[in-house]
């Protein structure tokens, strides 16, 4: 299992070459082994693939626009085999398909044709979530999250462990409940309390990072991604992300 830094969590700092690979380099100082693009500046696939192999950090997954899946797949495709990319991440799911069950399946059926052209190439699809996955659907029994886990078995999860804890649930138990073939990324994310604002570096809120890690163990997961959304607001986002860094890495020996 491998530590890796969700970018999106210092974005403002690669918007361009010299920044984006003065960055990675930063997060390959701090201990960590790869990263993912979200909220990366499009340079050009070409470009993404240098940058990644001069500083000797896989891109692992991305983040990539609903639009662009929908309708560009085939481009999109070709780009992560140029960076070298094995999986192919949506961040969330458009507000529309959100609240019922009605509305979730119509976004199941306009996935359904990338997702088989995403595995045709011998690369994955990966869904991210948020809180709102664990909110009951207002015109059926469950929630957005057990029916997408259950009707997708084909999708990968890229599990929010601190947006799964933020919404009341367990992170370890719905890790064993999706099992690490499926969870070959996820991030995890750490809050200070029930305020959604509240998102800090790993061990200093109220995830409990040991079970989390004992279950990620447990089902093989292979690549952790600290997402810490806000870190760019801070002083020193670096700083957020190095002590993130330090917490969890004893914990992966």
């Amino acid at each position: 299992m491998k530590l890796g830094a969700q970018l999106y969590s210092l974005r403002t700092f690669t918007q361009n070459p010299e920044d984006l690979r003065s960055t990675i380099l930063k997060c390959k100082e701090m201990g960590y082994q790869n990263v993912q693009f979200s909220g990366v500046a499009n340079m050009g696939a070409e470009v993404w693939a240098q940058i990644s192999a001069e500083t000797g950090m896989p891109i692992v997954c991305t983040h990539t626009a609903f639009d662009r899946i929908v309708n560009d797949t085939d481009k999109l495709i070709e780009e992560h085999k140029i960076f070298g990319c094995p999986v192919i991440g949506i961040g969330s799911m458009p507000v529309e398909y959100r609240d019922t069950l009605e509305a979730l399946e119509k976004f199941f059926a306009v996935m359904e044709e990338p997702v088989k052209k995403i595995e045709a190439a011998g690369l994955h699809f990966a869904y991210h979530n948020h809180d709102f996955e664990f909110k009951p659907f207002t015109d059926a029994p469950g929630c957005p999250m057990d029916v997408m886990i259950e009707r997708c078995p084909n999708w990968f999860l890229i599990l929010d462990t601190g947006w799964v804890n933020f919404a009341g649930q367990s992170a370890a138990k719905y890790i064993e409940k999706i099992g690490g073939k499926r969870l070959q990324c996820i991030h995890f994310k750490e809050f200070k309390s029930a305020d959604r604002s509240t998102i800090c570096p790993c061990g200093e809120g109220f995830s409990n990072f040991p079970e989390i890690i004992a279950a990620c163990k447990k089902v093989g997961v292979q690549n952790v991604l600290v997402e810490q959304d806000n870190a760019v607001a801070k002083e020193d986002p670096f700083n957020e992300m190095e002590r993130s860094a330090k917490y969890l890495l004893p914990m992966f020996a």
